[in-house]
């Protein structure tokens, strides 16, 4: 009688550690997929020269990218090449997972993002973005792709295709002269209390409508483009 009790409490103990280890695999799966989700979600591109990487904000060194608003020229035609850079380095980093992401940190700028050189295993971000003609060899802080800068250009890819304005020089306000006589004619004020708005060329106020690039107005091409960028058109 003893023995069959006993063998009934054994068989009850390994029923329950079968349930207790079924629980904790349930747990472990869903902790591992929790786990591989928030790993996924580490890499975010902010534009074509900077992504955050483990909450990390990191500014790619030795480059200089378009901006994200800015617009390169194709025998006078406008086109966003500063988008058109972010989603390059956007679709290389499309499919990496952050194991096969590293940067190596030299230092903080100014405005304390950590500047590095970023691989892909060991192709480097970088010098891919200059190579494919995305972003150029920042001359005032780093020597390393002058040499593939030059070979960007004399394949004529990415922004090398037309013109275009060096984008140290673009954050300062400098802009194609051209820019008016290439259909961009729309412009887009800001209020006095920070309202964007269009003007387009029959509009009442267009002709006293002054435009500052260094407080942030800028002319367009198209109203698709004003309000892609938050503009809304003048209700006068």
């Amino acid at each position: 009688m003893y023995f069959l009790k006993r063998f009934k409490l054994t068989i009850v103990k390994k029923k329950s550690w079968a349930y207790i280890s079924f629980l904790y695999g349930i747990v472990g799966i869903g902790t591992y997929f929790f786990f591989v989700s928030i790993a996924f979600g580490q890499i975010k591109v902010v534009d074509a020269d900077t992504i955050v990487f483990n909450n990390e904000k990191i500014r790619l060194y030795g480059i200089d990218a378009p901006e994200t608003e800015q617009y390169c020229y194709i025998e006078k035609a406008a086109w966003p090449c500063g988008k058109q850079a972010t989603e390059y380095l956007k679709n290389l980093l499309k499919d990496v997972s952050p194991p096969s992401l590293y940067c190596k940190i030299s230092s903080k700028d100014r405005y304390g993002r950590s500047l590095g050189v970023c691989y892909i295993e060991d192709q480097d971000i970088n010098r891919n973005l200059v190579e494919s003609g995305w972003a150029l060899a920042y001359k005032q802080y780093s020597k390393d792709y002058i040499h593939v800068e030059e070979l960007a250009s004399k394949k004529k890819i990415g922004i090398w295709q037309g013109e275009f304005i060096e984008p140290w020089n673009w954050r300062r306000g400098v802009r194609i002269k051209e820019v008016k006589k290439i259909g961009c004619q729309i412009k887009g004020n800001i209020s006095s209390n920070g309202e964007k708005i269009y003007h387009l060329p029959n509009s009442k106020n267009y002709f006293k409508t002054k435009i500052s690039t260094s407080k942030g107005e800028r002319w367009f091409c198209s109203e698709k483009e004003a309000q892609a960028f938050g503009w809304r058109k003048t209700k006068k």
